[in-house]
């Protein structure tokens, strides 16, 4: 079951997400929605509690509104998109907007992000079909290569258990945890918490000896 953030001001549009996301026709099983409460709220608030959804694996794609106005501040979609970015750039995201050249203020916005919200909410409409596809498409391909992904850390990180010093499966955990920071927000790594980095740069630098010695003969 898939969960998707919804970003809005105005309720009925809410409303009307979740009637084109539903829609009987595309049978897509079990989906729930969250929206996020902007009433009284700042920017940066708004922004940590998105973040922490994401990391935590609560939604799985977000939708916003282009312009969100609180009573503390309005803010623009493309400025969700872009932390989002920075800090999780494979995770689902699309923007709705009256002026879709508009959405596209943000370097990260592009065709599949951007939507024209009065096409997009025509729910009965195959224009609005093929968007909902299209985030249905991104939110299997997200989860999927994430599972991947947090399973082969998870095994990796088992060997390590047994053997610390294993420079190959050392250097498989980093670019396991590097390539995982484009799907959820990773503060600590498996090094900042039970590794001592300079056990594993000793490591790689005898490696590198090694090799040079090899290269030598």
């Amino acid at each position: 079951m898939y969960r998707i953030g919804i970003v809005d001001d105005a309720p009925e549009d809410r409303a009307d997400i979740q009637v084109a996301i539903l829609d009987p026709d595309l049978d897509k099983g079990p989906v729930q929605f969250k929206e996020y409460e902007l009433l009284n709220r700042k920017k940066d608030q708004i922004l940590k509690e998105i973040m922490d959804d994401v990391t935590e694996g609560t939604i799985q794609a977000l939708i916003v509104d282009y312009r969100l106005d609180t009573t503390e501040v309005i803010i623009e979609g493309w400025e969700i998109v872009d932390c989002l970015h920075e800090e999780a750039p494979e995770f689902p995201m699309v923007i709705l907007t009256h002026a879709p050249e508009e959405g596209k203020v943000s370097p990260y916005t592009d065709a599949d992000k951007v939507y024209a919200k009065k096409i997009f909410l025509k729910a009965n409409s195959q224009e609005s079909k093929s968007m909902v596809e299209n985030i249905f498409l991104n939110m299997d391909r997200y989860v999927s290569n994430r599972k991947r992904l947090e399973a082969a850390l998870e095994m990796e990180l088992c060997k390590l258990d047994e053997n610390s010093t294993d420079e190959k499966v050392l250097r498989h955990v980093m670019e396991l945890e590097t390539r995982l920071k484009g799907y959820k927000q990773m503060s600590q790594t498996a090094f900042d918490t039970g590794f001592d980095l300079g056990e594993l740069k000793s490591v790689l630098e005898e490696l590198k000896k090694y090799e040079e010695l090899l290269g030598n003969r």
